[in-house]
Order: structure tokens, then C-alpha cells, then sequence
């Protein structure tokens, strides 16, 4: 487990320009950040990026692809996995966040990368009113942890006259100064919130990733926070 490992905490923050989109929808990357977690056998390159449509039209990510890169060198490139939430109002925001994952070499040897940027591609398509997201009310709160990390309480609420089934929450932490620091999310396979009820989850922050933004002077404090689900179309 994580917990039995020495680790290292790294955190770079960059912002992301040059996204292409195609004709119509318009997805684009407005910032990203970057967490490096070395392990005794491992270093994991967790990316997040916040994603805005500046369309006027629902926006779907017909293919998104990333490079970590050292200088200019690029460290990885590897396919964009999913958008949070699949499709994004006009004019709305969703995330991307995923890890790459750097092993020893031969010789059993980590080396830790020098990362200097992240850069993203992503590709938007249009998609049909019909298959946009239904909206649940969402909260949340972040609290400090004796620990010195984070927990964040994030409420979702369906106030449909139907059971929400397999909702989906996702979230950014802010700096004052509106940096992203930190993107995360859950889908809830076989879940239902029933009408009127709300869902309480909670997710955890690493001490030592909060104690490497304080070493560069950042800590979160601001949440934004969104929870949705879709009706069978069947």
C-alpha cells in the first residue's frame, strides 16, 4: 500500500494554451495542474486539467491527447481517457485527470522526471440537447484533517421527481486566486438517489501533497463542485 512507501510530493502548475477544437462545439483547456509521486517502485504523474466550453452548444470530447514534456522533450504521450462530466454545457466547465506512471529501468534505477509543462489536444464534437446531463445540487465542504490533510464532504441532491440513478460527481480545488490545484471525481455504478434525498461523499487529500503546496505557498480555498446523471434512453 501507499501508506507502507517513502514518497516524495511534487506539485507543478502550469497553464495550457493551443487546444484546437473542430467546428461548432469548442472545448477547451484552460489550465492544468500536476502532482509527482515518487515511490519506492514507482513515480505516478498525476495530470488534471479544467475544461471549458466556449460554445454555445452541449460539447462532447471526440478524442483528447496529452504530452508531459521535459524542456522540450516529450516524457509521454498518451491518450485523453474521458471528460468529467462525458458532455459539458455551453458555456460550462468539466475536468480531465489521470496518471502516468513511470517504472525503474533495467538496472532497478528510478529516475524522478523533470516535468515542465503539460500539454493538451482535444478534439470537441456537438452533441444533441437529447443527451445532455441532468443536473443534481451539489455542495461541498473541505476541512482540514489532524493529520494535515484534506477532506472533502460534497453533498449531491436530487431534486427530480425520479430516482437518480448512477450519478456522477466531480470537482476542482481553487486557490484564492482561482489556480487549480487539485481535480478528482466519481462515477457511482448502481447507485440511486432517490427523489428528494441526497448523497453525502467524501474525498480524501494526501497530508504530504498538501504539505508540498504549502512549500510553494498555495492551499486551497475554494471548491467547485458539480454532480450529475443521465435518464436511460431506452
Amino acid at each position: 500500500m501507499a501508506s507502507k512507501r517513502h514518497y516524495v510530493f511534487l506539485l507543478l502548475l502550469c497553464l495550457c494554451l493551443g487546444i484546437w477544437s473542430m467546428a461548432g462545439a469548442e472545448l477547451n483547456v484552460v489550465q492544468t495542474a500536476c502532482n509527482i509521486l515518487v515511490y519506492s517502485d514507482e513515480c505516478q504523474i498525476y495530470c488534471c486539467a479544467q475544461v471549458h466550453n466556449d460554445s454555445d452548444r452541449l460539447a462532447g470530447m471526440e478524442h483528447g491527447l496529452f504530452r508531459l514534456l521535459s524542456g522540450d522533450v516529450v516524457i509521454a504521450e498518451e491518450n485523453v481517457e474521458r471528460l468529467w462530466p462525458y458532455f459539458v454545457d455551453a458555456n460550462g466547465d468539466g475536468y480531465i485527470f489521470q496518471t502516468v506512471t513511470f517504472y525503474p529501468d533495467e538496472d532497478g534505477n528510478l529516475e524522478i522526471p523533470s516535468i515542465t509543462g503539460l500539454n493538451f489536444q482535444l478534439s470537441s464534437m456537438t452533441m444533441p440537447v437529447s443527451v445532455a446531463n441532468e443536473t443534481l445540487v451539489a455542495d461541498a465542504e473541505i476541512e482540514k484533517t489532524q493529520t494535515g490533510g484534506y477532506v472533502l464532504i460534497c453533498r449531491l441532491q436530487n431534486t427530480d421527481d425520479e430516482t437518480a440513478w448512477n450519478p456522477l460527481v466531480t470537482y476542482g480545488l481553487y486557490t484564492s486566486g482561482g489556480s487549480l490545484l487539485y481535480a478528482d471525481g466519481l462515477s457511482l455504478e448502481n447507485t440511486g438517489i432517490s427523489s428528494g434525498s441526497t448523497l453525502e461523499l467524501r474525498f480524501t487529500v494526501n497530508a504530504q501533497i498538501v504539505k508540498q503546496w504549502v512549500s510553494y505557498g498555495v492551499e486551497p480555498a475554494e471548491v467547485r463542485v458539480q454532480g450529475f446523471y443521465r435518464r436511460d434512453s431506452d
